[in-house]
């Protein structure tokens, strides 16, 4: 599988290319169309490619064009602690920022048990889990090479022991994480 950072503005974005299909892990900021498709486009490819999407959480940097890609054709995946959070970011928007409102039609709802299934449908193989160290509609996507692609859970050396955060820590490596995609700072680094 081919992982691409096609990330702008401090935020890392991931595509990852498994045959015809292409998700998108987070989209990055309200109003970045135009940095993601030059991003994307440095990489030799194109939004128009990417045919799921798949938010670490909803906050204002990371689910900020969901909706702009949905309408693109890219399926917003969206898991079942993240249902009624969708549009959380809207309280932080600030002038002149410019959101989309993420609708509910067309998504693939999602529960953690049929992650797996739907996952090795689309080529993907590994599954998604609950990681509410960093807020409650928080995922992480685990796949069984050992690779997972964090979002904003806070580092591993830096959360305090029995933390939520730390447990969550704990299962990524029980699940056999070696290798952490973070949506900020360094990518493809070695789990210590």
């Amino acid at each position: 599988m081919e992982i691409l950072n096609v990330g702008y503005r401090s935020v890392n974005c991931y595509l990852l290319s498994a045959g015809s299909h292409v998700l998108l892990i987070d989209s990055g900021w309200p109003g970045g169309m135009a940095e993601l498709k030059r991003s994307i486009a440095c990489q030799g490819r194109s939004v128009k490619q990417i045919t799921h999407q798949l938010m670490t959480h909803y906050h204002i940097d990371h689910a900020g064009i969901a909706q702009e890609l949905k309408d693109k054709g890219a399926r917003l995946i969206v898991m079942e602690n993240q249902k009624d959070h969708l549009n959380d970011l809207k309280a932080y928007l600030r002038p002149p920022m410019v959101f989309h409102e993420i609708g509910h039609e067309g998504n693939i709802d999602l529960s953690f048990e049929g992650s797996r299934a739907f996952l090795a449908g689309i080529g993907i193989y590994g599954e998604i889990i609950p990681t509410p160290g960093h807020g409650p509609d928080h995922v992480t996507l685990v796949l069984d090479e050992g690779v997972a692609f964090t979002g904003d859970l806070p580092p591993p050396n830096g959360v305090e022991e029995g933390s939520v955060a730390a447990d969550d820590w704990h299962r990524l490596r029980s699940l056999g994480v070696r290798i952490v995609y973070p949506a900020h700072g360094p990518a493809g680094v070695e789990l210590e």
